[in-house]
């Protein structure tokens, strides 16, 4: 019997790889990827991906809405407050240099305007849906509310004129005139916004119009000044006269008081007297200092004889008399202001355009929507509300009697 040799380290064997350790051929790793590819997704993956895509889709739209939108506005309010702080500014120079003599004559003057005739053909009224009139729940004269904020003060606003403190270089000025003071007027005019004659847009637009301290020119073609119209501004040179008596045919003549930026030329467009546009309302609260009186203020305009606001929309201001008179019924609208309360209303350019396309001549023509009940005033001055902003400010005066 034979006897088989033990194993030897030596001796040589031959042991297949392990599953784990096998190398597979490039060809076989090819054809593997091969069949996972054909494989493909499933229907649970694609919905899956495509869920997400359109949840992430949707926050993206969302975000870039909303950060659109809230550029939309700040930049309509950013350009709404630049123009109200230039308009209030300005105001409040020209009203703490106003100047006042008691001499009987109207050194002051301020009207309710709840029409459009006042300054001539230069206000170009709408198409279609002008701006509402009248006193009722969608008119545009609202003068008794309790804020000045919340008040409307007609068609066209507020027509304020009064004397100030002439400033900067005037080379009309001479040294009879150069320490004069001049007339000075602000108006809301809604116009034409370019000189370009074929240009048929329109804005809302305040002007702020002076007229110059003295005469210019010499001769037949010496143009007056506010010395030779005299220091009343309610007289014929700052209300009724005409371009043919050589006081109203160009910037600075006393007319411009009435008809800011008149000129010559057929289109009628100069506009060296806007001071700021989308300007839909501008109003005035006038008080003079009573003890009586809560704060210590008294309303005068636009105002009854009890002090209370008064609505009725022709109320007009005629400053004449002392502050420092004893108010009574029948003077407490002559009496020169101790400070006075100013609004403006100023459309952001969203509520600007939206207004254009209210008042725009189109066909077919635009129905008020059932939102303000189908009525085209209601429809104004809701879309005027939901698109502007009210800015207001107290202006105390300094005036000195000349």
């Amino acid at each position: 019997m034979r006897i088989a040799a033990p194993f030897s380290s030596r001796a040589a064997r031959v042991i297949p790889n392990p599953p784990s350790q096998r190398v597979r051929s490039p060809l076989r790793r090819v054809r593997d990827n091969a069949s996972y590819l054909e494989a493909g997704f499933t229907i649970l993956e694609l919905l899956v991906a495509a869920t997400l895509t359109a949840a992430l889709a949707g926050v993206i739209i969302v975000v870039v809405h909303n950060v659109s939108s809230t550029w939309a506005r700040s930049s309509g309010r950013l350009g709404a407050d630049s123009q109200a702080r230039l308009v209030l500014d300005q105001l409040a120079l020209d009203l703490q240099g106003a100047q006042f003599r008691d001499d009987g004559n109207v050194w002051m003057a301020a009207e309710v305007i709840d029409r459009t005739s006042n300054p001539g053909n230069l206000w170009a009224i709408a198409a279609r849906n002008p701006k509402p009139t009248g006193t009722g729940a969608n008119g545009s004269v609202s003068l008794t509310t309790p804020s000045i904020a919340d008040a409307r003060f007609g068609a066209a606003g507020i027509w304020l004129r009064f004397f100030t403190t002439s400033r900067g270089t005037n080379t009309a000025a001479t040294p009879a005139t150069i320490s004069a003071p001049v007339a000075v007027a602000y108006q809301i005019i809604r116009r034409f916004t370019a000189t370009n004659p074929v240009n048929l847009n329109t804005a809302y637009l305040l002007h702020r119009s002076e007229a110059r301290p003295g005469e210019t020119g010499s001769g037949s073609a010496a143009r007056p000044g506010t010395l030779e119209s005299g220091y009343s501004i309610t007289v014929a040179a700052y209300t009724t006269s005409s371009a043919a008596n050589n006081s109203g045919a160009t910037t600075g003549d006393p007319r411009s008081i009435q008809i800011p930026g008149t000129n010559t030329g057929a289109a009628g467009r100069n506009l060296d007297s806007v001071l700021a546009d989308n300007v839909i309302d501008f109003g005035i609260r006038c008080y003079v200092r009573d003890a009586a009186s809560p704060g210590g203020l008294r309303l005068i305009f636009p105002a009854d004889a009890s002090g209370k606001p008064t609505g009725t929309a022709n109320s007009r201001y005629r400053a004449s008399v002392s502050s420092t008179t004893p108010v009574t019924s029948g003077n407490f609208s002559t009496l020169f202001p101790d400070v006075i309360d100013v609004m403006l209303r100023v459309l952001t350019d969203d509520g600007a355009a939206l207004i254009a396309n209210i008042e725009k001549n189109q066909t077919p023509a635009l129905t008020a929507p059932v939102k303000y009940n189908s009525n085209a005033q209601a429809w104004w001055w809701g879309v005027a509300q939901e698109n502007s902003r009210v800015y207001t400010r107290r202006i105390v005066l300094r005036q000195q009697s000349l």
